[in-house]
């Protein structure tokens, strides 16, 4: 049910006017629902949606955090504005709630999509995970692949970390960012290689072949070089059958061997079976 979250907020909470305002205009909404019968007529939804709305400037920030998630989950088109002004609270948990609740509307146009980039310098990093998440929703947005791109270049990698991690979830073309997203492969901050290399692999661009193959060779981290052979299935083709064969025999890690030789057999070139070489 939609307001399961704010009643099970609810009942932990002191009664406090705002509290009791908001279970009180729920519960005689979704009321009739549960058997619950009053003289007074149900409120609408839009009443409803008016109240959360009011409660995003509640003084109480665990209050203005349900109020956020709440709208979320109604996902009425109309909570959009006040949501992108949530975004800005001075309580991170509300910045990040506003963010999902954001991602989570019907339509995310430009406007929402600006505010989402910009929002990807957040201090707080689950703040930024949340802004990077609502990105994948938004829609005709041209510049956002260069936004994100030039997010690439900040000197604080957390926030290199989520225009990476936005750039592999978004709906755009990112072969527009194939530069910087190549140039984030070898970026000092082994999560930047890691989102890069996955956003550069879903691209579909064969010009990251010998990106990837690169780190798939030479990377000291594990977990990029697995990634990297993960995500050659999407961009490779049996041209580089042998450098995968060679990764299967030589790599370290038995991981990477076995994403390697997925990628090749994908390709249609069959390698020496993992299990012989352990």
């Amino acid at each position: 049910m939609i307001f399961n979250s704010i009643l099970s907020f609810l009942s932990k909470t002191s009664t406090r006017p705002a509290w009791f305002l908001l279970t009180l205009w729920v519960a005689c909404w979704i009321g009739p629902t549960a058997g619950c019968y009053q003289d007074a007529p149900a409120p609408t939804p839009q009443a409803t949606i008016d109240l959360l709305i009011t409660l995003l400037g509640d003084t109480d920030a665990s209050i203005r955090l349900t109020a956020a998630e709440a709208l979320g989950k109604i996902g009425d088109q109309k909570a959009e504005q006040y949501l992108l002004r949530a975004i800005h609270d001075v309580d991170p948990t509300v910045r990040e709630a506003a963010a999902r609740s954001v991602g989570q509307l019907p339509a995310v146009g430009v406007g929402a999509g600006t505010e989402l980039v910009e929002l990807l310098r957040d201090p707080d990093i689950p703040v930024r995970r949340a802004a990077a998440q609502a990105l994948g929703a938004v829609e005709g947005m041209p510049t956002l692949a260069s936004a994100l791109a030039g997010l690439l270049t900040s000197p604080d990698p957390t926030v290199r970390q989520a225009a990476g991690h936005a750039l592999l979830l978004v709906d755009v073309d990112a072969r527009e960012a194939f530069a910087a997203l190549s140039k984030g492969t070898t970026d000092a901050d082994p999560a930047v290689r890691q989102w890069t290399v996955a956003a550069l692999g879903e691209s579909g661009d064969a010009r990251a072949v010998p990106v990837l193959l690169d780190r798939l060779r030479h990377d000291s981290v594990i977990g990029v070089r697995a990634e990297a052979a993960y995500r050659f299935r999407f961009v490779g083709d049996s041209s580089a059958a042998v450098e995968l064969e060679t990764i299967v025999q030589q790599d370290s890690s038995l991981d990477v061997k076995r994403w390697a030789e997925k990628s090749q057999l994908d390709s249609g070139r069959v390698s020496t079976p993992i299990q012989s070489l352990d």
